[in-house]
């Protein structure tokens, strides 16, 4: 891997930067039309309509299976030599074969996504992400490369409205299923049709004001006591976080054995918030999913429930924090929460996490060095992120001129991380 970094510091010339599956937005044609403009090469291989619909410049359409995936993208690899993969979600199933057919001939693979820090960040990481990312979990090594850095700023510039979020989705993934006989091969990664995500949406839209009771009864109730108060966000099982990236099949799994060690461990006076993920659908039947969980451990009276309310102000009070491996644990890091990760995490590192037995985070849960979450947000920002976003022309303006510096300049060096495995621990 050093070797392949040498050849990248070194390389001269144009580059063709290969595109795979993107976000529902021009994001990747924005920035392919940027590098065409400055004298470099883009291609762009379809894998459903969605993907044709938000790139209009030429490209490739792969209408097979995933059975054939390998022997085309080698193939097109082949024929046609690339500098850079370039793509959204590192563990797809046409993603990974790809990425170790372009490293394999001594392309650079470089993985998108929405920033690890929110909400107008953009992750740009070399090899890939979580696991697989080279932000270092050494304690002294981030000290050391936080320094190349200045201080980040972070004011938010750009905000996203849901509703643009929600009709680009919708535009993406209608497209993909209603035009399918154009690329009858193709097969979604993701867990639920995306018709049955939509329904659940209306469901959950139409519910909403009981649920906004019922969590308001739930904070009535927390406020009235000053008992410490653990905090539980839930991730969408959906998430690749979850099925590439923890021990856990599926958030329920988590959450199920996170209830039974706070019954089990915590202080008899203590409560556990379970916090539902804000873009959660509501495919999961959360709130009676918990309070069964609740009940089977003994702690109904103890365990709370809420769809809403300031995740900032719930970790400023609370007494900790056990995610798998959300983002959420940067908030709770830069709110001096103590926090225990479950998963495989970038932010998992001695100093900033608890790093004994969940059994033991209930009575003990040691608060983070400032200074080391300081150093490692400082490096976290400078070396993986780029301002900007998807979604918003605004957040577009300053997210495709910033990655094709990146592309030119090439990415800030971290040092190869070795991956012992994908879904637990490195």
């Amino acid at each position: 891997m050093a070797d392949e970094d040498t050849q990248h510091h070194q390389r001269t010339g144009p580059l063709h930067v290969l595109f795979l599956q993107g976000p529902s937005s021009f994001y990747m044609e924005q920035v392919a039309r940027l590098l065409i403009a400055r004298g470099h090469r883009a291609s762009r291989i379809n894998l459903h309509f969605g993907d044709r619909l938000f790139w209009r410049l030429p490209a490739r359409d792969y209408r097979g299976t995933i059975d054939g995936w390998h022997a085309y993208i080698t193939r097109i690899l082949d024929a046609d030599p690339i500098t850079h993969l370039f793509l959204l979600g590192d563990r797809r199933p046409h993603h990974r074969i790809a990425i170790e057919e372009a490293r394999a001939r001594g392309a650079e693979i470089i993985c998108a996504e929405l920033g690890y820090l929110r909400p107008d960040w953009l992750v740009l990481e070399r090899d890939g992400m979580s696991t697989y990312s080279r932000m270092p979990r050494d304690p002294e090594t981030i000290r050391a490369f936080a320094a190349k850095f200045g201080p980040p700023d972070m004011k938010i510039r750009c905000t996203t409205p849901f509703w643009r979020l929600s009709v680009l989705d919708i535009v993406y993934n209608g497209a993909a299923v209603l035009f399918w006989p154009l690329y009858p091969g193709y097969k979604r990664h993701a867990i639920y049709h995306p018709f049955a995500e939509y329904a659940a949406w209306v469901r959950h839209w139409l519910l909403s004001p009981i649920e906004r009771r019922r969590t308001a009864r739930a904070f009535e109730a927390l406020r009235a006591s000053d008992a410490p108060t653990f905090v539980l966000p839930l991730q969408l099982s959906t998430d690749y976080q979850i099925r590439d990236h923890s021990p856990y099949p599926d958030m329920p799994t988590a959450a199920r054995e996170v209830i039974a060690s706070f019954a089990a461990h915590a202080p008899p006076s203590s409560r556990l918030v379970v916090k539902v993920h804000p873009l959660d659908a509501g495919l999961t039947p959360w709130r009676r999913t918990i309070a069964r969980m609740a009940a089977d451990s003994r702690v109904a009276e103890r365990v709370f429930y809420v769809d809403g309310g300031d995740l900032g102000e719930m970790l400023r009070a609370a007494a900790g924090c056990v995610l798998v491996n959300s983002t959420v644990g940067l908030f709770a890091l830069q709110r001096g929460c103590p926090l225990k990760v479950l998963g495989n995490a970038i932010f998992d590192v001695p100093g900033m996490t608890f790093q004994g037995p969940l059994a033991d985070f209930w009575t003990t849960p040691p608060r983070p060095d400032p200074t080391l979450v300081s150093d490692f947000i400082r490096l976290l920002a400078g070396a993986l992120h780029v301002r900007g976003g998807y979604y918003t022309q605004q957040a577009l303006d300053m997210a495709v001129p910033a990655t094709v510096q990146r592309l030119e300049e090439g990415l800030p060096w971290l040092p190869p991380r070795a991956v012992a495995d994908g879904r637990g621990a490195a």
